[in-house]
């Protein structure tokens, strides 16, 4: 499935894509490893009705960086 992102104008690919709402892990894949978001868009926390931004990154594109991002823990 794929969808138009409004962000960028790109077309992605939806099973190549994950979505991330911590924002220190969205730094972390942006800021120290240079992977850029696909979309960002705002929503609104399901258990606490805070608002809060989604980031969509490309799944192939953040492998390596979800396995440090893990041993970081």
């Amino acid at each position: 499935m794929n969808f138009k992102s409004g962000m960028t104008g790109r077309n992605l690919d939806f099973d190549d894509n994950i979505i991330i709402v911590n924002p220190k892990q969205a730094a972390f894949y942006w800021g120290e490893k240079n992977i850029q978001p696909v979309h960002i868009y705002p929503s609104t926390d399901n258990n606490t009705g805070e608002p809060i931004i989604i980031f969509v990154f490309q799944r192939s594109a953040t492998k390596e960086a979800w396995i440090e991002w893990q041993n970081r823990r």
